[in-house]
């Protein structure tokens, strides 16, 4: 019988709608499937694990006078809880610790400007609506820029029409606004073993999304209900944030576009040369009335923060 070795991998990318760019969802896809069927040898006791990175700040000037911006990355796959994941995998990233990050950044009144630096294929559509709404309120108390460093697609790009700025570069890359689900059915596999699963229950839609239980019309009717109404929340939600039509959002049929295309679409706000420099401007722009020693002070400061980054 083949061992899953990654049950919480495994439920958020089988049978749940994910706001996730197709080739992220094939590669974990493929990766769990492989060791569900026993065709990879499941990696167990890996102490190896990558957490999402914490908020850092960047002192603007002097610290006490003219306070600081915080950078808070968002990088890797999106999921509804904070945790980890092994290193046979990708790093990921909750929507439960962005917002505490976001919180945080708002609480604390040194800091002026919040960045989120995003690099990101998407995730799941579970508590992805929740953290926009949230962020979409929360830049009204402080301004909240996204900057693409280098893709925000799908549940990434959620995230970051809510925020005040879309900054992105050249090669930087938005959109994917589109739904994805897998529905995982292992009934021929099993046949092909010569098991045989008896499920009992009450209430045909409590086997739906069983994995070895043969998909019905009915079952996959139910699928594409819920995949049409996840789809037309994606859809208003980024019409509402970026101020733009329905027909607009749809029109882009879940296709991915980078810089100055992005900006012409009204996906995109502002084009930088690349994300660090993006940074740079935002601080110096936060300080705009400083003494020339501090402005170049300031850029000394904001290009360290891509070295803090990769530590």
């Amino acid at each position: 019988m083949p061992h899953l070795n990654y049950p919480n991998i495994a439920s958020m990318v089988f049978n749940t709608p994910l706001l996730a760019k197709g080739d992220l969802v094939e590669s974990v896809a493929q990766y769990v499937h492989a060791r569900m069927t026993g065709a990879v040898q499941a990696t167990q006791n890996n102490d190896a694990v990558l957490n999402a990175k914490s908020m850092h700040t960047i002192p603007l000037g002097d610290p006490e006078k003219d306070g600081a911006m915080a950078i808070i990355a968002v990088h890797g796959i999106l999921v509804p809880r904070r945790g980890t994941m092994t290193a046979d995998c990708q790093e990921i990233m909750s929507f439960e610790w962005l917002r505490t990050q976001i919180s945080a950044a708002l609480a604390d009144s040194t800091i002026k400007e919040i960045a989120l630096d995003i690099q990101s294929g998407g995730g799941t559509a579970q508590a992805a609506f929740e953290c926009a709404a949230y962020i979409h309120e929360a830049q009204k108390q402080k301004p909240i820029r996204a900057i693409i460093n280098y893709n925000a697609y799908s549940a990434a790009y959620l995230i970051a029409s809510a925020c005040t700025e879309i900054i992105i570069s050249e090669t930087g890359g938005v959109g994917s606004i589109g739904v994805y689900q897998k529905r995982m059915d292992l009934s021929a596999y099993y046949s092909g073993l010569g098991v045989k699963i008896h499920t009992f229950y009450r209430g045909a839609h409590k086997v739906f999304l069983h994995p070895d239980i043969e998909m019905t019309e009915e079952e996959k009717a139910d699928i594409e209900t819920g995949i049409e109404k996840t789809y037309q929340q994606f859809v208003q939600a980024v019409a509402k944030y970026r101020g733009i039509s329905a027909q607009e959002v749809q029109a882009t049929e879940a296709a991915c576009f980078q810089g100055q295309e992005a900006i012409d679409l009204k996906l995109a706000d502002t084009l930088s040369s690349d994300p660090q420099v993006a940074i740079n401007n935002m601080a110096q722009r936060l300080i705009q009335s400083a003494p020339p020693a501090k402005m170049e002070s300031i850029s000394v400061r904001a290009a360290a923060m891509q070295y803090q980054h990769t530590k």
